[in-house]
């Protein structure tokens, strides 16, 4: 007796299991970019947590730095409301307080430290460079000059010079040019010699931008 394959009910027939409904891929699909979205979030978010872990741990040290300075600078004050003519307290302060950006509040030190040693050349050149930095540029030509009257061959001073002279309206250009040519044969291995050469190549690189602000009119007293 031979065996029959049983007949099919026709009511009851299915779609082969191997074939997938259209709403089965798109819920695959879903799936799928929900499952990417949410790995990348959590690496974002550990990469960002990695960084603020980076930074608190940094803060410390950041902190104690900060509070040194602040330590540093009341001393020089108490220094100075102790004895108004301590003329190395002033400087330091002057100093500390250009590094910081607070030009204006340390002209006056510049200036009283000057005073106690006009002929500190060195404390002149660090006026100078946060005069020129401040946009003071007339003020830090005078100390400039002040310095290479006695220091002919200051290849730093020779550049500043140059710089304000090139950003002056109108631009004094050919003395600019001089000054850069001299800071290269002066030093011709240095920083001021590298930019100079630039200078030189490039004259309106020097040169003031002309949507820039003009510059400040502040003429605080000079020595």
């Amino acid at each position: 007796m031979s065996s029959r394959i049983p007949k099919q009910n026709k009511g009851s027939s299915r779609p082969p299991r191997s074939k997938m409904s259209v709403l089965t891929i798109a819920f695959a699909i879903a799936m799928a970019f929900f499952l990417v979205i949410g790995a990348v979030a959590v690496g974002i978010t550990e990469f960002v947590g990695g960084n603020n872990q980076q930074v608190a741990q940094d803060d410390p040290f950041e902190q104690q730095m900060e509070q040194q300075g602040e330590d540093e600078e009341q001393e020089l004050r108490d220094r100075i409301e102790e004895d108004p003519d301590d003329y190395a307290a002033h400087s330091q302060l002057a100093v500390l307080l250009g590094n910081t950006g607070r030009v204006d509040e340390a002209i006056q030190h510049y200036e009283r430290a000057l005073q106690g040693d006009p002929d500190d050349m060195a404390m002149r050149m660090s006026f100078a460079r946060a005069l020129e930095q401040q946009g003071y540029d007339l003020d830090a030509e005078i100390q400039l000059e002040r310095v290479l009257e006695e220091d002919e061959e200051n290849a730093e001073a020779m550049f500043l010079l140059a710089e304000i002279k090139m950003r002056s309206q109108p631009p004094e250009q050919e003395e600019a040019e001089q000054l850069y040519e001299r800071v290269i044969e002066v030093d011709p291995d240095s920083f001021h010699a590298e930019m100079a050469q630039e200078r030189l190549a490039d004259p309106e690189e020097a040169q003031p931008d002309e949507d820039a602000e003009p510059e400040l009119d502040d003429d605080p007293d000079q020595d």
